[in-house]
């Protein structure tokens, strides 16, 4: 399977990205460069839907603390949204969840 990452530019300053497939260490990189690219737009908030992402590994740990750190430097929020249960039981393993801000929506 592959990774689908898709950015919309929203009305109140939000640029929302929803990933679907697997992060994984081949696929990660692409994630990577649009959290980048993302952050470095100056946005209000960068939101990352994650709700239909069926692999998620060490690697999409490590691109999500980037995104975060990344936000934090620019001054933006970084939420993310609708997680999967896979992304959702590799972050409570990880003991970060309480690193990200979460909305189920």
């Amino acid at each position: 399977m592959q990774l689908d990452v898709k950015r919309e530019e929203l009305p109140d300053g939000v640029i929302l990205i929803t990933v679907s497939g697997e992060v994984d260490m081949n696929t990660s990189p692409a994630l990577r460069s649009e959290l980048k690219s993302a952050s470095k737009a100056k946005p209000e908030a960068v939101h990352l839907q994650m709700q239909d992402v069926g692999y998620f590994d060490s690697s999409g740990i490590a691109v999500l603390i980037e995104g975060k750190k990344w936000c934090t430097k620019k001054k933006c929020s970084f939420k993310l949204i609708g997680l999967s249960e896979k992304v959702r039981s590799v972050l409570e393993l990880s003991r970060l969840m309480s690193l990200f801000e979460v909305d189920e929506g």
